[in-house]
């Protein structure tokens, strides 16, 4: 009698069939049939692969899966969400080279701000009230308001955003938004066809009179205030065009009352950054490159020397940062003098001034400043 071994069981419940059809069909193989069926299981080698229909769900737990056998094949697009990632645990060489991009930044990110004195604590031409359309307040900050809009900047240091100094800004008068702004230009930092954001801690008397504006040929807005008499960020982005070079950011209030500005960052990219204070030392330096004063108050310049009668004797004087575009040169206060006029800036360039004086007779000449007695340096392009 032949006998073959089925295919599908193994080891102690093997099941051999007849090949012949003289084989005697016998009880045992009814019997050994039984029992290779009540004791099969479908483990490797021991029976056909069960379908899926055929395990129950939520029967196949993780200790059932070998580790590191599910490839990404086997998972569904878009299937995996935050929620099954454990916090902590993507590290930077599971990220892409360059696949983090501006918008996945979060607001604590360091940036570069592209401002001058964003955080409004240095006042270099005084700390106001300043009132005048077109005059700087804060330095790079300037007023600019019309349509009866009224505006009045002065430093300030108990209201503030956690900070020593904020500005500010009481409006009055006929009040729109585009017409009463403390504002800054933005020098042409290659800037064009770029994205960028700007976002500064302001605290409005009222809910919805304030916001930010971004001017390039018109002002590009950003949302209203929501909270009265505390401090808020208010953002505003928008990209920029390829042409022209004007750029303006401003705070603009859309109605009377007193507003506080602080903390203020222009950034490249569509996310905000919060402020991060330049070091003070780089922080003045900016400043500097827009007005200084000459030699300074409270710090004397003394000039003598010998010459002759009608002579104009100049004297170079290096500024403390070069210039943006060649200044404005002022004389402020009637300086003492011997033996020739009032000095005057005979020539001024970008990085030094020749201060001017004419002799009254042949012989030894001088003058000096004082705490009231300077020149003021002003560069604004």
């Amino acid at each position: 009698m032949a006998r073959t071994v089925a295919t599908n069981f193994s080891g102690a419940l093997q099941y051999p069939y007849a090949t012949a059809g003289t084989d005697l069909f016998k009880k045992e193989d009814v019997q050994t049939l039984a029992l290779a069926v009540d004791g099969h299981d479908h483990s490797t080698g021991k029976g056909l692969p069960l379908a899926a229909g055929s395990i129950p769900n939520g029967t196949i737990t993780s200790a059932m899966i070998a580790d590191a056998t599910i490839d990404t094949v086997d998972l569904k697009d878009g299937s995996v969400t935050s929620a099954k990632i454990a916090d902590g645990t993507i590290a930077t060489a599971d990220l892409a080279n360059a696949s983090v991009t501006n918008a996945k930044l979060a607001a604590d990110t360091d940036r570069s701000n592209l401002l001058v004195n964003g955080g409004l604590e240095i006042w270099q031409r005084g700390v106001g009230p300043t009132t005048t359309n077109g005059a700087f307040a804060a330095d790079r900050w300037q007023i600019n308001i019309s349509g009866g809009a009224t505006l009045s900047i002065s430093r300030e240091t108990t209201t503030t955003d956690a900070s020593p100094t904020a500005a500010a800004c009481t409006a009055g008068g006929t009040v729109t938004s585009t017409l009463c702004n403390l504002q800054q230009t933005i020098e042409d930092l290659q800037l064009k066809g770029r994205t960028v954001t700007f976002s500064a801690r302001v605290r409005s008397p009222s809910v919805g009179s304030a916001r930010l504006g971004i001017f390039t040929s018109s002002w590009q807005t950003g949302a209203l205030n929501t909270v009265a008499n505390a401090y808020e960020t208010l953002t505003v982005t928008t990209t920029l065009p390829g042409g022209g070079t004007a750029v303006v950011i401003g705070v603009l209030f859309g109605a009377a009352g007193a507003f506080y500005v602080d903390n203020a960052m222009l950034v490249v990219g569509s996310q905000a950054a919060d402020y991060a204070p330049l070091n003070p030392a780089d922080d003045l330096a900016r400043c500097l490159r827009y007005y200084e004063v000459l030699p300074g108050t409270g710090f004397d310049l003394n000039v003598t020397a010998y010459g002759a009668a009608g002579i104009s004797c100049m004297t170079p004087i290096p500024y403390k940062s070069y210039k943006a575009v060649n200044p404005t040169v002022t004389k402020v206060g009637t300086w003492p003098v011997l033996n020739c006029s009032q000095p005057s800036a005979g020539v001024a360039g970008s990085y030094m001034i020749s201060i001017a004086a004419t002799l009254t007779a042949t012989g030894t000449y001088s003058y000096s400043s004082g705490a009231t007695q300077y020149f003021t340096i002003e560069s604004n392009p």
